[in-house]
């Protein structure tokens, strides 16, 4: 469970606490407001890379906070990044590196974002979820690792058969293969920045000239943005005292001031459209240098550090060889036998268990007011063996009785899949003590469908913890606590807040996602029924 979040100097977050309570915790508040940051923030703590952005402009570093419980166990997670992209990882104050910090972080909070169904549209995904359910993972896993060894095995084996000739000429292009790689040292993303560069560069007159004019408008101007909403402002002013009237003065300041932060802004960003001298030509240079390696090492970024990597394992064993291929010729004879008997035990289990799979998730869509869906888990002989088994598992899906069963990625729509991520996150959730994120599971459905979403959730909390972004006010009603996160302008700067609601705030905040802007006392009614009701269903 996670009990306890703190987020410092994340994106627009200046500081921020939250103590989450066992069972459903909902979070709301208007668009903007930074919902999804605070969801950004606790994923830091899960997720080994992390950009440097996330550093709030005037703080040195980012740093998050988890403290949470499992098993009785106690686990305080800490993440600072710093401004440079310099990032630090802790576990009860005892440093570790970033992927135990993940490692550690997956095994007690899962993070589904918003397009974290979009998951059930990769074909890939499908073997973990079926040997999650049927608590295969320790086997796959072992198989995995004996898969590995055996493709080792054989690269090893090619390589010493191949060394005696031409070992000379080999080592020679290797050195001179890394040398070339080592010398021109392409960065993550690199490629990316310099064509954004040049493309600022030869459009930087354009973009100069339309930023004047937004500047003049919003700024400049004597009919600008800014000077119109600070006259109309100034024509309440003698009304001063009365409470309508303050707060529309107050609006019109924060709409100041987030003008003159935008001109900031532009004035800031201005800067990096002058070239310093031979830029534009270096660029272009340093664009074809990495075509070329690309060209020669790989496709991407990750493809020439693959072959990096090849390489020196290469360059290392042809050093260094041995004659000891009667030995690796046994040992792949054994792992050929035991990787075969490995994936078809594998196997036999996975297509034993489909069955309940098909029942259970059948029944939880069911629920979710899919009663016409038939869901299949399919499982073929892909005809070879891999790292997951020799198995192709494919999730089918009917919407319509009497339709046939297709691949579910061609024909769920964006609401249905939203409801068969959740019916199969009930399904292969498992029973261990875990806190389950969701990042506006809401998209694409609303209405009744919301409201059976939503009591599945406060089912689901009986076994986990749950933390969920929502919108929609079917879903809110049914939360155990509610948290509402607001953004608010101080000394020019814009902030987050987060904090729980009491009852009577929670119904105010629940009229405002029924009504929007204007809240009535027919809202406020509608509000204060919904919840209890809800309260009532799951009591």
């Amino acid at each position: 469970m996670l009990a306890f979040l703190r987020v410092k100097g994340f994106a627009i977050i200046d500081e921020l606490d939250v103590e989450f309570k066992p069972g459903f915790n909902v979070i709301t508040g208007e668009t903007g407001a930074g919902k999804s940051i605070i969801i950004n923030a606790l994923a830091s703590l899960l997720n080994a890379r992390v950009p440097a952005d996330v550093v709030r402009g005037a703080a040195e570093r980012a740093e998050v906070v988890g403290h949470c419980f499992q098993d009785g166990e106690e686990y305080i997670l800490r993440r600072t990044i710093g401004s440079q992209g310099r990032s630090r990882a802790f576990i009860n104050d005892n440093p570790v590196t970033v992927k135990s910090l993940e490692e550690r972080g997956g095994a007690l909070i899962h993070v589904y974002g918003q397009n974290e169904s979009q998951q059930l549209l990769s074909k890939e995904n499908y073997v973990s979820m079926v040997d999650r359910f049927l608590h295969l993972d320790g086997e796959r896993q072992a198989l995995s690792e004996r898969v590995k060894r055996l493709d080792e095995v054989r690269r090893l084996l090619e390589a010493k058969k191949s060394a005696a000739a031409g070992r000379g000429k080999e080592i020679d292009l290797l050195t001179y293969q890394l040398q070339e790689i080592e010398k021109e040292r392409i960065g993550t993303g690199e490629e990316e920045r310099v064509r954004e560069r040049l493309k600022v560069l030869k459009d930087a007159a354009r973009i100069k000239s339309s930023i004047e004019g937004v500047v003049r408008g919003l700024y400049e101007d004597e009919l600008s943005a800014h000077a119109l909403v600070a006259g109309s402002s100034a024509l309440l002013k003698p009304f001063s005292g009365i409470a309508w009237v303050d707060a529309l003065r107050k609006r019109m300041e924060g709409i100041s001031f987030d003008v003159e932060d935008i001109v900031r802004s532009i004035r800031e960003e201005e800067k990096s459209l002058d070239d310093e001298p031979g830029e534009l030509e270096g660029l272009g240079e340093r664009l074809a240098t990495i075509a070329r390696l690309k060209e020669k090492y790989g496709k991407t970024y990750g493809g020439i550090a693959e072959f990096e990597d090849w390489a020196r394992m290469r360059l290392e064993e042809l050093l260094h060889m041995k004659t000891d291929e009667e030995e690796l010729e046994r040992e792949k004879a054994s792992l050929d036998a035991s990787v075969g008997e490995m994936a078809a035990s594998l196997s036999a289990a996975r297509r034993n268990g489909t069955k309940e799979i098909e029942e259970l998730v059948g029944g939880e869509l069911a629920f979710l007011s899919m009663k016409g869906v038939q869901f299949k888990v399919d499982i073929t002989d892909k005809g070879w063996i891999g790292e997951d088994g020799g198995d192709e598992v494919e999730f089918l899906l009917t919407t319509n009785p009497g339709e046939p069963l297709r691949p579910l990625r061609r024909v769920a729509s964006g609401g249905e899949l939203s409801r068969i991520m959740l019916a199969v996150k009930k399904v292969t959730g498992g029973e261990e003590e875990k806190t389950f994120v969701f990042d506006e599971i809401d998209a694409g459905i609303g209405g009744r469908v919301a409201e059976v979403v939503g009591r599945r959730l406060g089912e689901l909390s009986g076994k986990h913890q749950i933390i969920c972004i929502t919108h929609l006010p079917q879903i809110a009603v049914y939360a155990d606590h509610h948290f509402l996160v607001k953004k608010y302008q101080e000394e020019a700067t814009t902030r987050t807040s987060i904090r729980q609601l009491a009852d009577p705030e929670r119904i105010e905040e629940i009229a405002r996602m029924l009504g929007g802007i204007t809240i009535t006392e027919k809202t406020r009614g509608q509000a204060e029924e919904m919840l209890k009701n809800a309260q009532e269903s799951t009591h």
